[in-house]
């Protein structure tokens, strides 16, 4: 488990180097929140064959499903998905970086799910 999520991690972290991306217009926004949304999803309903169907092939060759599945206790954990609390989107070195908070019954859990300008998954990390 702490395996994934430092894989997850050094991933994601090598897209933040730099902080502060740009803002986005409403219909990016909504765009990107409406993918990572379906990560989400995907996620809590153990689908993790369909997400690594979204990756980008650097990710895919990091991150199988198998390595995926890693993570169902961490989602278990929080319970049942309610809804999403806030969310973000920033464009950063063309990637757009979604930031969610969604609420489950017992815990809330931070996304950050990264995309390139192919709508592909290239960083994808779960607090």
């Amino acid at each position: 488990m702490k395996k994934i999520m430092f894989v997850l991690l050094g991933i994601c972290l090598s897209m933040l180097v730099a902080c502060g991306g740009e803002k986005v217009d409403d219909a990016t926004s909504d765009k990107y929140i409406g993918k990572a949304e379906e990560i989400i999803l995907l996620l809590n309903d153990g689908n993790f064959e369909a997400v690594t169907e979204t990756l980008d092939s650097q990710m895919k060759a990091e991150l199988t499903a198998d390595r995926l599945k890693e993570i169902e206790p961490v989602i278990e954990q929080s319970g049942d998905y309610e809804e999403i609390k806030k969310s973000s989107v920033e464009k950063q070195d063309n990637m757009y970086i979604t930031i969610i908070v969604a609420n489950y019954t017992n815990e809330n859990r931070t996304f950050t799910i990264s995309f390139n300008e192919a709508d592909e998954v290239v960083g994808l990390f779960v607090k």
